[in-house]
């Protein structure tokens, strides 16, 4: 298989880390660019190296998406998952940890030479890491589109270096995804949400949301009619009764959850896929690993504080296809929370500091149009409108500037030179005893 330019250059990366003698990598590339296609390729190599690899995945559609892109590479492979037997002869597997983590009494620790996690952001999970630490000889490849876990914490306690592909807007720009409107209609409130462990409570959420849900099938119908698109709901229910809302209205609609069976839901997505489901509702299940290029667009009605899930989501349908623009339309307000999904991350093996989490992103909504651009745009580039800033008459007010007290109370201080002034000091401002004498000694140690 002839790789594109910059995955070509991702593979050589990882190698290169490899060499420098890095046990664990942890390779990133945005949603759509095509890390199955690397991680497919690494494995082939590997194998023909006479090494054994296994390549972990959590959901039956990733464990399909893996297993597919190997046989396209003519790459024979092992499939180990539930109510299924393991035929170890094959070089490469893939594997299902859950499944994995209950036969790894079957599995001596020094079996596999590469282990290879998909959707990496998931290694710090009891399952993962319980599975990764048994096979600890082995090295170890981590691919994610979001190197973060869903709390902002990085992933430095398993990966000892990272290595970066390019950015959505490079990807974007070349190609190799699609162009996205995002609009994000007002009506929704995130202030008072409960938090459970570092994202929105989805009961409180979708109490909350219920009050947009009429908005939705508008919006659909406006921006995204006759074309595909998965909508991202707060739980099974929420996603049950989006679906009917939309077949309510004569759009053709259905919802997809883990109770399902495989065959069930691999049907539901080839529905999606030919456009005789218009709308495919869901909770948790498709937010990561479907790839349906013809989807059009997402409709985000489940408020989320974690970057991860924001991108994997809105990367859904990013997916390139000729002459396609793709729409998302965000009822939920996650992406003045957290950013357009072109902007540039830093990402970091230490996650995002909580300084940073809590600062808002540089986006700004058309009133107009409802369209979302960067902070800095004059114009919106969707409909035109021309974003202008507000100018405050200035009020002329009598009266003389003065130091700021703090900063005056501090200068007071530093003159206090010997433990006498500051004695003196602390009877002026009624502090407590023995507070010019914890001064006076810091000072000592300061100067030594």
């Amino acid at each position: 298989m002839n790789l594109r330019p910059y995955q070509s250059q991702l593979v050589t990366d990882i190698r290169l880390q490899y060499q420098l003698g890095h046990r664990s990598v942890l390779a990133v590339l945005p949603t759509g660019g095509g890390k199955t296609v690397c991680f497919s390729y690494i494995a082939q190599a590997a194998a023909r190296k006479g090494n054994r690899v296994c390549i972990l995945v959590h959901r039956a559609e990733l464990l399909d998406q893996a297993s597919r892109s190997l046989s396209g590479m003519d790459v024979p492979h092992g499939i180990i998952a539930a109510n299924r037997g393991m035929d170890l002869s094959h070089a490469v597997q893939v594997a299902s940890v859950q499944t994995v983590a209950r036969r790894l009494h079957l599995l001596p620790r020094d079996f596999f030479q590469l282990i290879v996690v998909d959707e990496a952001h998931h290694t710090s999970a009891g399952t993962w890491d319980k599975t990764i630490q048994h096979f600890h000889a082995a090295k170890l490849l981590g691919v994610t589109a979001t190197p973060i876990r869903g709390d902002g914490r990085g992933l430095g306690g398993h990966y000892q270096v990272m290595v970066e592909g390019p950015t959505a807007q490079q990807l974007t720009d070349e190609g190799y995804l699609a162009p996205a409107k995002v609009l994000a209609p007002p009506g929704f409130d995130s202030a008072g949400l409960r938090k459970r462990m570092g994202d929105f409570d989805t009961k409180d959420a979708e109490q909350r949301v219920g009050t947009i849900m009429g908005d939705c099938v508008g919006h659909y119908r406006k921006h995204l009619d006759g074309q595909t698109a998965i909508a991202f709901c707060c739980s099974v229910a929420h996603a049950e009764a989006t679906a009917r809302l939309f077949q309510s209205a004569g759009i053709a609609a259905a919802s997809i959850d883990g109770t399902m069976s495989g065959e069930r839901r691999r049907d539901l997505l080839s529905e999606l896929g030919t456009g005789r489901l218009r709308v495919l509702t869901s909770c948790a299940l498709i937010g990561e690993g479907v790839d349906v290029p013809s989807v059009g667009g997402c409709i985000l009605l489940r408020p989320t504080a974690s970057v991860g899930l924001h991108l994997q989501m809105i990367g859904r349908c990013l997916r390139p296809q000729d002459g396609k623009r793709a729409v998302v339309l965000d009822h939920v307000g996650n992406t003045l929370r957290l950013g357009h999904h072109l902007e540039q991350r830093e990402w970091s093996l230490d996650g995002i500091k909580k300084q940073t989490r809590e600062q808002a992103p540089s986006v700004k909504v058309c009133p107009q149009c409802f369209a979302t651009s960067p902070s800095a745009a004059q114009i919106c580039s969707d409909c035109g409108h021309e974003f202008r800033s507000e100018v405050r008459e200035l009020k002329v007010v009598e009266g003389e500037l003065q130091e700021v007290q703090a900063v005056a109370r501090k200068r007071e201080q530093g003159s206090a030179r010997d433990l006498q002034s500051l004695r003196e000091l602390a009877k002026q401002r009624g502090y407590k005893p023995g507070w010019a004498e914890r001064v006076y000694q810091a000072r000592l140690t300061r100067a030594n």
